[in-house]
């Protein structure tokens, strides 16, 4: 009963709540039933995870890792599922921490034991995770090749009648291929998410898919459906405490308010999404969602200095790249713009705007 309440719990977003029962779970739980107590320890790490408290999260891993012990000859299937479920859980970790060579490296570790002995929803979770790994590999700018594993994912999760995992399979491929530029296909597969999310009660995927979507509706140029998803992620997100997809959905809002020429509230929006960000342990590289309308209003204020001082924040290390001719053009006119030619700075950065506007950035 603990262990169903603590389920629920963390699909509604109120982990401390979940921790507890799967605490209270463990405490019922003999010290022979290796099985049940690796599931719980697991269920606290992934909690955890979706807190980004990743610390604690790899410990509850360890641990579940440790009730299980190694493989005998006489390990049952359920014994093998929750290996390999574990394992996957390590993968999505080490994906929110970037540690690509970590997941390649788990990967083919456990690939063939997948194939063999992993349900068919793990397989499908599985080539989720390698996708992923390559998204994150490519920093955001996916291949084909990526794009296609997801569709695979996606159909063998279709295959497995789970409609709570196939919501998660469905969102990587919607993110995956808004990233890869298919806007259209990031809006559908994001709902077709979306919905799954809504029948199983899971708010946190919920959340992700209401901020993707927008961000699909914003480079498609749709303001109104932006607007929609974008305040109804605010809402969800504050209620979740999950502070990058708050300042995802401030984003997304600014370069709605710009749009509609309410240059103050959009300025505050986008100030308001940075400081969240930039205040993150692990900070989103996100940073162009607030900074294009920021530069934008600077300029239309004639105010070039102020636009050239955001216009850097694009090129920051930490930051997804912008495709290679619109980074060449912010390059340019910050360079020029330390050399002292301000006018040209100012010509040329207004120039990379009329550019992210046909990248649809703007």
């Amino acid at each position: 009963m603990n262990e169903g309440l603590g389920d629920v719990l963390t699909l509604a977003g109120r982990h401390d709540e979940a921790r507890n029962a799967f605490a209270r779970a463990l405490n019922l739980v003999g010290n022979a039933e290796r099985i049940s107590r690796s599931r719980l320890h697991r269920k606290v790490g992934f909690s955890n995870s979706l807190q980004r408290h990743f610390t604690e999260t790899a410990c509850e891993f360890d641990l579940a890792d440790q009730e299980l012990g190694e493989p005998t000859k006489v390990a049952t299937a359920g014994w093998w599922e929750e290996k390999v479920q574990i394992q996957l859980e390590w993968m999505h970790l080490f994906y929110w921490q970037g540690m690509v060579k970590e997941m390649r490296d788990l990967a083919e570790r456990y690939r063939n034991v997948i194939a063999e002995r992993g349900a068919a929803a793990q397989r499908a979770e599985f080539l989720k995770m390698i996708a992923l790994s390559m998204l994150m590999e490519s920093r955001f700018r996916p291949s084909q090749e990526c794009v296609e594993l997801a569709k695979r994912a996606v159909a063998t999760s279709d295959e497995t009648n789970n409609p709570a995992q196939a919501g998660h399979v469905n969102f990587v491929l919607g993110l995956i291929e808004l990233c890869h530029g298919d806007f259209g296909g990031g809006v559908e597969q994001c709902g077709r998410a979306l919905v799954m999310a809504e029948q199983t009660g899971d708010l946190v995927l919920q959340s992700r898919c209401l901020t993707y979507r927008a961000v699909a509706f914003r480079r498609l140029g749709d303001v109104a459906r932006c607007r929609t998803d974008a305040e109804k992620t605010c809402e969800l997100a504050n209620k979740l405490g999950m502070v990058e997809y708050i300042a995802m959905a401030k984003a997304n809002l600014a370069w709605v308010t710009w749009r509609q020429e309410n240059y103050a509230e959009a300025e505050k929006l986008a100030t308001e999404a940075l400081e969240l960000w930039h205040g993150m342990h692990d900070p989103y590289g996100f940073d162009w969602m607030a900074l294009w309308p920021l530069i934008a209003i600077a300029l239309h204020r004639e105010d070039s200095s102020a636009a050239i001082g955001f216009a850097r924040g694009l090129l920051a290390e930490n930051q997804h790249p912008l495709p290679e001719k619109l980074s060449r053009a912010i390059r340019r006119a910050c360079d020029e713009s330390q050399n002292g030619a301000q006018e040209d700075a100012a010509a040329d950065l207004a120039s990379a705007m009329g550019l992210a506007r046909e990248l649809r950035y703007l």
